[in-house]
This record gives C-alpha cells, sequence and structure tokens, in this order.
C-alpha cells in the first residue's frame, strides 16, 4: 500500500494510522507531495491519497494505472466550502486549489474508491459519479490514557481553545464569553492558538497578559506532541452552523481526551454522533456558555465527570468504527470486496 499526503498531518492520524497497523502484513509506504515515486514498485499497489495530490504524482499513477490494485481517494472536508468560504487565507485557499481541486478532473478517472469521512460530507460528493463510503476517525488506544495530567486543584485552571484560523467565526463567538469568564474566576489561564490578525484581536480582548498564553499555530507533530505533554482543565469546543462546519467529523474529541480535559461542545450533529451521558452539550449563546464555564471552573467533581464522559466518547468512537478500510479484502489486497 502506497500512501500519498501532506506529512504530517491529523488526517493520517485520525484515519489512517491506527488502521495501517492493523495491517502487519501489508507493507506500508508513505510518500509526501513532493517526493518520487519512481522507486516504487507498481504491481498490485494500492494507492490512498489523503486529500491533496501533486502533478507528477499523479501523472505518475496515470502511466501505471492497469498494474495498480486500485486507487482511493479520502478527503475530510468539504474543501470548495472552504474556498468559497471567508474564514481560510488566500493562501491556503490557493493551496487546496492547486493540491486538492484542479487535480480532481485526472483523479476522478483513477479512482476504484471514495471515501469521506461523514456522511454529510458524503452526501455533497453525491454527484461524482463514484460510490462513497464513509471513513469514521479511528483514535489510537493511548488517546485516552493521558487523563491523568489533568488538574488536580481549583487554584490554578488551564482553560484551552484550540483551533487553525480557519475557524475565525468561533475566534470571535469565544471573545468576550472569555473575557467575562476570565473577569469573574481569577483562577483561570487562559490559552489559544492564534496567529496575525486574531492574535492581535485576542490581545485586546482586555486579558491580563500574564493570564492567557496566545500561541502561534504548530505544525501538527509539534502541537501533537505539546498536547501530548500538556494537559489542559477545561477545553472550549464551539462550532457555529455553516457549509463547512456541517461536513466536520467530531476528531476534536481526539485532542481533548489527549490533553485530559472537560469540554465544553456546541451542540449540534458533529458531536451528536458519540456523545454519552455526562458530557456538556449546549447552545451557542453567550449565556449558556459562560453557565458551562462557570460549571466546570466551581466544581471539581462536576469537571472530572465531564472530562471522564468525553475519555468514554472516545470508546464509543472507536466502537462505531471499524479498522477495515472500505471496499477492500486484505487479505489479497488486489480482491476488491
Amino acid at each position: 500500500m502506497l500512501i500519498l499526503s501532506r506529512y504530517p498531518n491529523p488526517s493520517v492520524s485520525y484515519y489512517l494510522d491506527e488502521r495501517t497497523k492493523a495491517l502487519a502484513d501489508v507493507p506500508i509506504i508513505r510518500k509526501g507531495l513532493d517526493d518520487g515515486l519512481d522507486d516504487v514498485d507498481c504491481d498490485g499497489l494500492f494507492v490512498i491519497i489523503c486529500r491533496y495530490i501533486k502533478g507528477p504524482q499523479l501523472r505518475w499513477l496515470e502511466r501505471r494505472r492497469e498494474n495498480l490494485a486500485g486507487v482511493a481517494y479520502f478527503v475530510d472536508d468539504d474543501i470548495p466550502a472552504m474556498i468559497a468560504g471567508d474564514e481560510a487565507s488566500w493562501l491556503y485557499k490557493f493551496r487546496l486549489l492547486n493540491s486538492a481541486i484542479r487535480p480532481l478532473p485526472q483523479l476522478n478517472r483513477l479512482l476504484t474508491h471514495l471515501w469521506t469521512s461523514t456522511e454529510h460530507l458524503a452526501g455533497t460528493l453525491a454527484n461524482s459519479g463514484q460510490k462513497v463510503d464513509i471513513l469514521a476517525p479511528m483514535p489510537a488506544k493511548s488517546a485516552w490514557k493521558s487523563a491523568e495530567n489533568a488538574g488536580k486543584s481549583a487554584a490554578s485552571l488551564k482553560m484551552i481553545y484550540h483551533a487553525t484560523g480557519i475557524h475565525r467565526h468561533e475566534h470571535e463567538f469565544l471573545m468576550p464569553i472569555v473575557r467575562s469568564a476570565m473577569n469573574k474566576h481569577e483562577n483561570l489561564h487562559f490559552e489559544v492558538f492564534a496567529d496575525g490578525s486574531l492574535a492581535r484581536r485576542w490581545r485586546r480582548q482586555g486579558i491580563e497578559p500574564g493570564r492567557m498564553t496566545i500561541s502561534p499555530q504548530l505544525p501538527w507533530s509539534s502541537y501533537l506532541a505539546r498536547t501530548t505533554d500538556q494537559g489542559a482543565d477545561i477545553a472550549l469546543v464551539p462550532l457555529l452552523a455553516g457549509r463547512t462546519n456541517d461536513s466536520r467529523a467530531d476528531t476534536k474529541r481526539i485532542d481533548i481526551s489527549r490533553m485530559g480535559a472537560a469540554a465544553i461542545f456546541s451542540r449540534c450533529a458533529t458531536f451528536a454522533r458519540c456523545t454519552v451521558a455526562g458530557e456538556i452539550h449546549i447552545g451557542n449563546t453567550p449565556e449558556e456558555w459562560l453557565t458551562a464555564i462557570d460549571q466546570l471552573a466551581e466544581d471539581k467533581a462536576r469537571r472530572f465527570a465531564v472530562r471522564d464522559a468525553t475519555l468514554q466518547s472516545i470508546e464509543k468512537m472507536r466502537q462505531s468504527a471499524t479498522l477495515a478500510f472500505p471496499g477492500i479484502r486484505f487479505g489479497g489486497l488486489g480482491d476488491m470486496a
């Protein structure tokens, strides 16, 4: 099996890593988008393209089409919606156009499998002419083993919002809420990932600089290491209605469980997927978010119960997914189900 992707990235971690680990007898080749493929034996090769591909690799696949066992394309975002929306930067949109949209006409002629992360996203591709299968998130077992690094005392609580600039509207939604919560609860320290204008706007919220950490966006490997090593007490996970967000999966649960945090989720179809009793799911109003933060900041038992509920949701996520890649029998890689 050959997996083409931009390494490292969360899509590979959330969806592919655990499944490839289960294929103990199948050699796995991983190549970045700028890597050459001339050293790869194409006979009987099954290829997974994760989100992106560039011209040289696409032409390599076209020339060897008859030798390949199959070609699957996996996508976990509504990329056309991201390009049409007003949150992503122009540079990011340009990259999406070059690596995800422009190759599609050629790529579609090669595909034997099309996988998406959610039913809603599959619905957006229903007119592609290709059968669409769901490849649900498959977190690693270790994702729910690090809760012991969560806060043991209410003397100082770490509250976080970890999201990219693509979630600009969620950043803007949270700014007055976080400001009010920080004014009320002097034991809170807030950490947010933000760059550029978003970082400047967070700095203008009037929150004491010593009680707020604004970190630049990290490469995926660095973020993974940081959230594995550093815990948190309260995680804010808003998701506002919109075309891009409607197609998202609930992978944020994986990051939260890795940090051992108690989460506050927006009430929406995305986070309803693996919900368990004891989680906090609320409407997107400032009053509901401030009340939920109050509950977690003031009640240690409540905070730990909510934390444990999200850990249980990760178990539910694993049980509701399958280790198999849709449509393929790996006993004989070239045998299509």
